[in-house]
């Protein structure tokens, strides 16, 4: 997940109702996935759903330390902690949170290939190591971090293109656009934390954003 970084008032307004739009809905679109996984009792739809989980709860917990960053550049803000303890604090637990999303992501289209997968807490093993490397080798290593893991889900996803081609009425054909709808979200989203994106086009960053997450909830509210 992006860094903090100085942004324009305005734009600043925008990244907290962004935050507050993404983590909501991603709450509801794990709420409703786990409603459709009941249903159908396919694995898949287990691990896509934890997916959102963990995607709302960084986004969840970003929404919080926007807030206060708001209020301290406000007027009436006068923070007495120390903000630098709280922002490396927020920066492992988004680079945890992110990192399981992805993973979950990958683990969903890959959780049939063999015993060595089958193992949740690998999963939760991996997002904590790659939180505690973050933490000690900022930002460099974070994005580094992200750009392996979404490489490695662009690999598993064009693997898995000839079972979507073949089977389009099955659970995986039907959710396996939503996988490149997610993934293009993460690749957007990995833009946000350069400078050099300017305030308008980290407008349309997050409202292409939103937009991708309405379309995944359509699918899924549809019964996908």
């Amino acid at each position: 997940m992006p860094r903090f970084i100085a942004l324009p008032m305005e734009v600043f307004l925008v990244e907290v109702v962004f935050c507050a739009i993404v983590f909501l809905l991603s709450f509801l679109l794990y709420y409703k996935l786990r409603e459709t996984y009941k249903l159908t009792e396919y694995k898949g739809l287990h691990y896509f759903s934890s997916t959102f989980l963990f995607l709302g709860l960084a986004y969840f917990l970003r929404f919080l330390v926007s807030i206060l960053l708001l209020y301290d550049q406000s007027e009436f803000g006068s923070m007495s902690w120390d903000f630098r303890s709280i922002i490396v604090f927020t920066i492992a637990f988004m680079t945890y949170s992110s990192s399981a999303s992805i993973l979950y992501l990958i683990y969903s289209l890959a959780w049939k290939w063999g015993e060595f997968f089958r193992s949740e807490a690998l999963l939760h093993g991996l997002a904590i190591a790659f939180a505690a490397v973050s933490s000690l080798y900022r930002p460099i290593s974070i994005f580094s971090i992200q750009i392996a893991l979404l490489a490695i889900l662009s690999v598993v996803i064009i693997l898995n293109y000839r079972g979507y081609e073949g089977n389009r009425k099955t659970t995986i054909g039907k959710i396996y656009p939503l996988y490149i709808l997610i993934f293009l979200f993460w690749i957007f989203n990995l833009l946000l934390p350069f400078r050099i994106i300017s305030p308008d086009f980290r407008i349309v960053i997050y409202a292409f954003s939103v937009i991708v997450l309405c379309i995944i909830g359509y699918k899924v509210l549809r019964k996908l």
